[in-house]
C-alpha cells in the first residue's frame, strides 16, 4: 500500500478521488526513478526506503483498520436493528404476558438469528434481570439471575437509552465467549421494564482478522470499549476482566476525543513496540486498533537496503517491479473501497424504501391475522353466556353480565386494533357527544400525563353525528398525543363539542408551542412529520382528516407558535333516522326461528357453541367443516338457510360457496361470518349478506329471519342441483 492510503476513510468522495490520483502518480514517478538513477541515489534511497517502510506500513495498517472498522460497524448497525425488532416484538407487554407467548416469541427470535453467524444468541430479560425468551433454547431460563452484569446496573438505573456494549464475558448458560450488546425498554409511562440483548461471538471478528492476516503480515487487531474493557482480540483472545490501563497512549487519545490517529507505543499485551492505528466504530463506544511490529518494519528495509547495496542494478529492477505492483494493488484497493462505498449507499437507499413501504402492510398483516382469531374466541364466549343467560339464576346474571361487558370491551378493542391497521370496516352509529364524549375520552387520559390538564365542554343542544365510534376515539387518541409531546412541560387540553350552522363542531385546543408556519401546511400530507425518528409515523392527522371525510366533514388546524394549537373537526349532522333502523331492529326480539338451518364451520368449539345457541332459537341444525361437504348436503337436503363461515380450510371459502349456492340453488338464502374485516368488505362488495364476528345470539336470530322473509319464496322447496 502507497503513503496516500493513509488518508482518513471518512473523506469526501471528492477528496478520495484527488488522494487516489495522488497515489497513482507517486508509483508511476518510483517506476521511472528506479530505472533511471539507480547508482546516483543508492545512499538516498537507502533514507528513502526507511521513511517509506513505515509509511507503507503505516498505509496497510490504516487501511486494515478501516477494513475492521467497516466490518465490526457493519456487524454492530445490523444488530442494533435487530434489537429495534425485537423490541417492536415486545411491545409494551408485561413479563407475564411475555411469558405467555414465549414459545412464539423464541421461534421468532429463532427466524431473526437465523442466517447471522455472528450471532450466539437472542434474549430478552425482564426488569428483575431473568430471561423472557430466547432463540436458543425453550422454554427460557428464568433461573439465572444476571443482576450482577454490568448492564442490569446500566439499564435499571437509567443511564442511557441507546445501545450498550458489555467487554468479553462467559455465557452462564453455555460457557462460550460472547460479548453482549442490548437495549433498555421502557413501558408508555416511563417505568422500567427490561432490556433485549444480543449475544455476539468474538470469533465471527477474530476469524475476519485471521483473513486479513493473510495478505497483511503481522497484523495484530483488538476492539476495546472506551474505557479500556477489551472485547475482541487477536491473535492471543482476551483475559477475563483484560483491560487496557488508562496511561496507556491509545486510551489517552481516546479520552482525548480522538476518533482515529497513529501512533508508536509499547504494548500492555506483551510490551513490543508497535505502530498502532485505531478508529472509532461510528457512534458507539468501541474503538478498532489494529497493530505491526516495529521491529517486523525495521527488519524489512534492513534486508532491502543490503540487497541494493550488494546488487545495485538488479535491485533497481526489482524495485521498479515493486513500484508497478503496488501501483497494481493500490488501484484495486481503491476501487473495492470505492465500490463498497456505492454499495453500502445503495443499500442504505434501498432498505430505508423497503422499510417505510412494508411498515403499514405489516401492521394491517398481523393485526387482521390476530383480529380473526380473537374474534373467533369471543364469538365462542358470547355463545356461551347467551345459553348459559337462559338457567342463570339472578346472582349469576350479575356476573354474566359483567363477563357479557369484558366481551363488548373485547370486540370495541379489535375494532381499534384493526382501524390502526387500516383495515377496519366502517360501522357508522348516530353518536350524541353529550352522551359519548366523557366516555370516548376514557383512552385520552390513560395517553396524558398527570401534569397535562383535560377538560371536556359540550353544549347542551349539540346536534347528533353519523360516525364510527372506533374511528372517532382513535382520532381523539392521535390529537391526543400530538398535544401532549407539544406541552413537555404540562399544560391544558380542551376537547369541545358545539353546532356551526349545518354541521357539528368538534374542537381539540392545547397550550403547547404551536406548529411551525413554515410546516402548517404540510401537517395533513401522509407520513409528513416533524418529530424525530422512531417517534412519529405522520398518519395521525392523515387519519384523523379521513375520519371527517367519511362523516361529511373537513378539518382545520389553527396555530400559532407559543400559543397552542386548535384543531377542528366538522361532521355532518345526522339525520334524523340515520342509524335508528338498525338500532331499532337491534332492540326487537325476532319471534323463534323454526327453520333448517345448515351450519358452516371448521372450528369445533365455535361450531358447538353457535349450533347450541342456534338450536336455542327454534333452528334445526346440521353442521359440516368445510364448503365441499355443505355442497354435497344441500344436494342431499333440504334447507331453509345457509350459516358459513369465510374463512375455512379447502380450496373453496366461504365467500365462493354462497356464489356456488347462488348458482345451484338461487332460492336459498346464504348468511356469512367473519372476524377478518377484509373479507367482510369484500363479500359485502358483491352483494353478499355478512355478520362480523362476535354478533349476539339477538343480531344472529335477526339477520336469519331478515334473510329467510326476503326469499322470494319459501326456500325450504329449493334444494340443490335445481
Amino acid at each position: 500500500m502507497s503513503e496516500a492510503s493513509a488518508a482518513p476513510a471518512e473523506s469526501p468522495s471528492s477528496a478520495l478521488a484527488a488522494s487516489r490520483q495522488r497515489t497513482l502518480v507517486r508509483l508511476r514517478a518510483v517506476v521511472v526513478l528506479a530505472f533511471a538513477l539507480p547508482l546516483f541515489v543508492l545512499f538516498g534511497t537507502a533514507a528513502v526506503l526507511y521513511r517509506q517502510a513505515f509509511v507503507e506500513a503505516g498505509g496497510q495498517l490504516d487501511a486494515a483498520s478501516r477494513i475492521a472498522q467497516e466490518h465490526a460497524l457493519k456487524m454492530l448497525e445490523t444488530n442494533e436493528m435487530v434489537l429495534a425488532r425485537m423490541l417492536e416484538l415486545l411491545g409494551n407487554a408485561s413479563d407475564a404476558e411475555v411469558l405467555a407467548r414465549s414459545a412464539e416469541a423464541h421461534e421468532k427470535l429463532k427466524d431473526m438469528a437465523r442466517g447471522l453467524p455472528q450471532v450466539q444468541g437472542l434474549f430478552m430479560h425482564g426488569a428483575d434481570s431473568r430471561s423472557l425468551g430466547t432463540s436458543r433454547v425453550f422454554p427460557p431460563p428464568r433461573d439465572i439471575d444476571y443482576s450482577d452484569r454490568e448492564w442490569y446496573a446500566v439499564h435499571r438505573g437509567g443511564q442511557g437509552s441507546g445501545v450498550f456494549i458489555t467487554e468479553q464475558l462467559r455465557s452462564r448458560a453455555t460457557g462460550e465467549a460472547i460479548f453482549d450488546m442490548s437495549r433498555r425498554r421502557v413501558l408508555p409511562d416511563g417505568t422500567y421494564a427490561g432490556s433485549v440483548h444480543i449475544s455476539l461471538r468474538p470469533e465471527y471478528l477474530t476469524a475476519f482478522w485471521e483473513e486479513m492476516a493473510g495478505s497483511v503480515r503481522g497484523l495484530r487487531v483488538v476492539v476495546l470499549r472506551a474505557d479500556g474493557r477489551l472485547v475482541a482480540r487477536w491473535p492471543g483472545g482476551v483475559t477475563p476482566g483484560a483491560a487496557v490501563a488508562p496511561s496507556d497512549p491509545l486510551m489517552q487519545r481516546i479520552a482525548e476525543g480522538a476518533w482515529y490517529g497513529q501512533h508508536e507505543t509499547l504494548s500492555p499485551f506483551d510490551g513490543a513496540t508497535r505502530v498502532v492505528a485505531f478508529r472509532k466504530l461510528g457512534q458507539y463506544p468501541l474503538y478498532v486498533a489494529a497493530a505491526f511490529d516495529r521491529a517486523q518494519v525495521f527488519a524489512g528495509w534492513a534486508v532491502r537496503v543490503a540487497l541494493i547495496a550488494l546488487f545495485v542494478v538488479p535491485l533497481a529492477c526489482a524495485l521498479a517491479w515493486m513500484a508497478w505492483v503496488a501501483l497494481k494493488r493500490t488501484r484495486e484497493e481503491l476501487d473495492a473501497v470505492q465500490r463498497l462505498e456505492e454499495e453500502t449507499a445503495r443499500r442504505s437507499r434501498t432498505e430505508l424504501a423497503l422499510a417505510q413501504s412494508q411498515k403499514l402492510e405489516v401492521v394491517g398483516q398481523l393485526a387482521g391475522g390476530v383480529a380473526h382469531d380473537f374474534n373467533n374466541l369471543l364469538m365462542i364466549v358470547t355463545s356461551n353466556l347467551h345459553l348459559l343467560r337462559r338457567h342463570a339464576s339472578p346472582d349469576a346474571a350479575r356476573h354474566l353480565a359483567a363477563m357479557e361487558r369484558a366481551v363488548g370491551n373485547g370486540t370495541r378493542l379489535t375494532r381499534q386494533l384493526l382501524a390502526l391497521s387500516g383495515r377496519q370496516a366502517l360501522a357508522p352509529e348516530r353518536v350524541l357527544l353529550q352522551d359519548r364524549l366523557q366516555a370516548l375520552l376514557a383512552l385520552v387520559r390513560a395517553a396524558l400525563p398527570g401534569s397535562i390538564e383535560l377538560e371536556a365542554q359540550v353544549a347542551p343542544d349539540t346536534a347528533a353525528i353519523f360516525v364510527d365510534v372506533a374511528e372517532l376515539e382513535l382520532a381523539l387518541i392521535n390529537l391526543a398525543l400530538n398535544a401532549r409531546d407539544a406541552m413537555e412541560g404540562g399544560g391544558r387540553l380542551v376537547v369541545s363539542a358545539r353546532n356551526a350552522q349545518d354541521q357539528v363542531l368538534l374542537e381539540v385546543a392545547d397550550s403547547g408551542h404551536g406548529i411551525d408556519p413554515a410546516v402548517i401546511g404540510h401537517v395533513l400530507e401522509p407520513f409528513f412529520t416533524t418529530k424525530p425518528a422512531g417517534k412519529g409515523t405522520g398518519l395521525g392527522l392523515t387519519q384523523v382528516q379521513a375520519l371527517c371525510r367519511s362523516a361529511g366533514g373537513k378539518i382545520e388546524i389553527a396555530s400559532s407558535p407559543g400559543k397552542g394549537t386548535r384543531v377542528r373537526l366538522y361532521f355532518a349532522r345526522a339525520a334524523a333516522d340515520a342509524g335508528m333502523e338498525r338500532e331499532a331492529s337491534a332492540g326487537r326480539r325476532p319471534a323463534g326461528l323454526e327453520c333448517a338451518l345448515l351450519l358452516v364451520e371448521d372450528n369445533d368449539a365455535l361450531a358447538q357453541a353457535t349450533a347450541a345457541v342456534l338450536e336455542s332459537l327454534g333452528c334445526r341444525v346440521r353442521r359440516v367443516e368445510n364448503a365441499r361437504a355443505a355442497l354435497k348436503a344441500v344436494e342431499d337436503q333440504s334447507f331453509d338457510i345457509v350459516l358459513s363461515d369465510i374463512e375455512m380450510p379447502g380450496r373453496i371459502d366461504g365467500i365462493e360457496l354462497a356464489l356456488q349456492l347462488a348458482r345451484r340453488a338461487p332460492l336459498l338464502p346464504v348468511v356469512l361470518m367473519s372476524g377478518y374485516a377484509a373479507r367482510i368488505e369484500q363479500a359485502r362488495s358483491i352483494g353478499l349478506e355478512v355478520l362480523s364476528k362476535p354478533c349476539s345470539p339477538t343480531t344472529l336470530q335477526g339477520a336469519i329471519a331478515q334473510a329467510i322473509a326476503a326469499s322470494p319464496k319459501p326456500a325450504a322447496s329449493a334444494r340443490g342441483g335445481q
